[in-house]
């Protein structure tokens, strides 16, 4: 932007007017553009609504599991997955914490990993994939790494692995 700038600058001598008035209308847009970045730095147009629907996903994530309904649980971890996807790369650690806060598997509060090898065991093969799936998010940074191996238990790791094997 900046060697824009210095060009049309240069250039001013040569240029006619319409030309002028359009390379400072586009100077004006990509200025503007590059304002827009700088606010908005590390914030997400999602935040707000990101933990909302972390919060309903949760809650119909566990009436499900309460209520058995597989496919239920699948779809809800599917769009687990779907927001993870939609969010900018570099938000999505944010997304992946925020699982974490909300403890979404359920390792955290009972110390145990039962609900999310609960889901890892179940015969439905739609269910098992989608929980992997959103295993696979959740281990893309170090956090969710440590949150999936609680007290360097390995049990969901070699789970997985027999999953993906079988």
């Amino acid at each position: 932007m900046t060697v824009s700038l210095l060009q049309l600058l240069s250039s001013l001598k040569e240029a006619s007017r319409s030309e002028l008035a359009e390379a400072i209308e586009n100077y004006k847009l990509q200025l503007a553009k590059y304002h827009k970045v700088l606010v908005n730095e590390g914030k997400s147009d999602r935040d707000e609504v990101t933990e909302v629907v972390m919060m309903e996903h949760k809650t119909k994530l566990d009436k499900y599991v309460q209520d058995k309904n597989v496919d239920g649980i699948t779809e809800v971890l599917l769009s687990f997955r779907v927001n993870a996807l939609q969010i900018a790369p570099e938000l999505r650690k944010n997304l992946v914490y925020e699982l974490i806060r909300n403890d979404v598997f359920k390792i955290e509060d009972t110390e145990k990993f039962d609900f999310l090898l609960g889901m890892l065991d179940n015969p439905n093969p739609q269910l098992r994939y989608a929980i992997i799936a959103l295993v696979s998010i959740v281990s893309s940074t170090l956090r969710g790494v440590e949150y999936l191996i609680f007290g360097n238990n390995m049990v969901v790791v070699q789970r997985v692995i027999k999953v993906l094997s079988s």
